[in-house]
């Protein structure tokens, strides 16, 4: 079952392993918007937007900026998610 993550910090524990896991943002009608995604350890997360191949790095600060992704925006919604 898929696991809420309620926060950047929640993220980082998640992802401490620096291993690549993958996410979802969970959309209206219950699509999914696949993310796979790692982080460095020190404040760079490695982001891979599974539906059309971009890449990004982005700081935890990055994260929560809406105009470079939307990430924060479905974690502050509820709406983020580890696909187990």
């Amino acid at each position: 079952m898929a696991k809420q993550v309620k926060s950047v910090n929640q993220l980082k524990t998640i992802l401490a392993d620096g291993e690549v896991q993958d996410f979802f943002i969970l959309l209206n009608g219950g699509l999914r918007s696949s993310k796979s995604i790692s982080f460095d350890g020190d404040n760079t997360f490695y982001v891979e937007n599974n539906i059309d191949g971009t890449e990004q790095e982005l700081t935890a600060g990055e994260l929560m900026d809406s105009d470079l992704t939307n990430i924060g925006k479905a974690i502050n919604n509820g709406a983020f998610y580890l696909d187990d």
